[in-house]
């Protein structure tokens, strides 16, 4: 993934999460409006019900009835009904318990009485919870002398009318929180994840920069020991002989290592293909046998051959088919016990090639076997102390399998040995 892709998500992650956040601040608003406007709704019905509840207690119901006006919204918490009628604080008190209960409007709210004879708004405060009936007497104030046509009047007040919408919202509130939360965490693991993507592409290039810069000493090696190990004074000596061979033969081995990494990488790479031809199993197989023999051999071990498929022919790449038979062969010995004893095994299966390497070495627990393939994963090796590697070569064969999709299985029993099966599917 380019930087340029890696910014353009990032922009639109970002865009995305303060779209969901903006949403979710106008799906409130609109429900606080919604809710609003309910309340509202409910307070008219309400106090239009105590209004005539207090005219039917003095058989003048008709004269509310029929009035105009009879409620004026004072402000967004404030309420007027506007009475031609002496009101009876205990009748009040009652009915607007009782119709603000009827409307589930449960909150706290203070009832302003006008007398007309001494121009004074008692106002009370009352609680409209159902297990609270208690009343409480205000200071008195003047009432403004603006509304000469108004003799009986009374007003209602919630002073937390904003605190009980809110709590109506609570679902929806808690919600929103939850979506953002998750909205966050789920950038967050983005970001994250972003950078340990830009972390791990830092690595790689670096590994494979310092490989490739290893070929050079590498081969420069090689071509000195070689031409060591030529020496008449070299093979002459059997001491500086040994030498220059172990020269050779670790400088090789450092090769090998350096190549898997530069394989690894390759395959990694968004320009990875495949060379497929027509290739013969028996014949790669065969190529491969002398040098793994030789070391063998040195042990006092034995490979031994059963290349009983009729038809050996696939598709595949012959570089990368190569290595991965060269990985299992080299893993067969490097785990086998002290003589190695590696059996190779070719025949057909359901019309299928099938490909078995199988050592009596110290073989894998149960457990590990779901991680063989991990990159960098290693078996331990109990009391096998002289075994190297990266724990790249089964990563690099089961990338490779999937790439030509052949199956790979491995199946193991600790402390008895190994078999490793590939159906080379055509």
């Amino acid at each position: 993934m380019s930087s340029l892709q890696v910014r353009i998500l990032v922009f639109l992650g970002t865009a995305s999460i303060i779209g969901i956040i903006l949403m979710q601040y106008f799906y409130l608003q609109a429900n606080y409006n919604k809710e609003e406007v309910e309340f509202n709704r409910s307070v008219n019905i309400a106090l239009k019900s105590t209004a005539e509840y207090l005219a039917r207690k003095q058989n003048s119901e008709k004269i509310v009835k029929d009035k105009k006006g009879l409620i004026k919204r004072e402000a967004s918490n404030l309420y007027q009904v506007n009475m031609e009628l002496p009101i009876v604080t205990e009748y009040l008190k009652y009915s607007l318990e009782t119709e603000f209960d009827k409307q589930n409007i449960h909150t706290p709210f203070e009832v302003g009485i006008y007398n007309c004879g001494t121009n004074d708004l008692i106002y009370y405060e009352f609680n409209s919870m159902p297990q609270d009936t208690t009343t409480k007497m205000l200071e008195p104030k003047k009432a403004r002398n603006n509304k000469k046509n108004l003799n009986h009047y009374f007003t209602v007040k919630f002073p937390d009318k904003e605190s009980f919408i809110y709590q109506e919202m609570s679902s929806v509130i808690v919600f929103s929180i939850l979506l953002i939360i998750a909205c966050l965490i789920f950038a967050g693991a983005i970001f994250l994840a972003l950078r340990q993507k830009r972390y791990s592409e830092m690595m790689r290039d670096f590994v494979n920069n310092m490989t490739h810069e290893f070929k050079t000493p590498i081969s420069s090696i090689k071509i000195s020991s070689e031409v060591l190990l030529h020496h008449p004074v070299v093979e002459s000596d059997a001491r500086l002989f040994q030498y220059a061979k172990i020269i050779k033969d670790q400088n090789q081995r450092l090769n090998d290592q350096v190549e898997k990494v530069l394989q690894i990488a390759k395959m990694e790479s968004s320009t990875f293909s495949l060379r497929k031809e027509e290739l013969h199993l028996h014949q790669i197989i065969q190529e491969l046998l002398p040098s793994y023999e030789m070391r063998v051999q040195q042990l006092q071990g034995e490979i031994i051959k059963n290349l009983q498929a009729e038809r050996d022919d696939f598709n595949g790449d012959k570089f990368h088919f190569t290595n991965v038979v060269s990985n299992l062969l080299d893993n067969a010995i490097k785990y086998s016990k002290l003589i190695p004893k590696v059996q190779i095994n070719t025949y057909l299966k359901n019309n299928s090639l099938v490909l078995e390497i199988v050592d009596e070495g110290i073989g894998i627990k149960e457990a590990e076997l779901a991680k063989l393939f991990e990159k960098f994963y290693r078996v331990s090796t109990g009391d096998v102390h002289n075994v190297k590697g990266f724990g790249i070569g089964l990563y690099y064969v089961k990338r490779i399998c999937d790439a030509h999709n052949f199956e790979v299985i491995i199946e193991s029993e600790y402390t008895k040995g190994t078999k490793v099966r590939i159906l080379l599917k055509n």
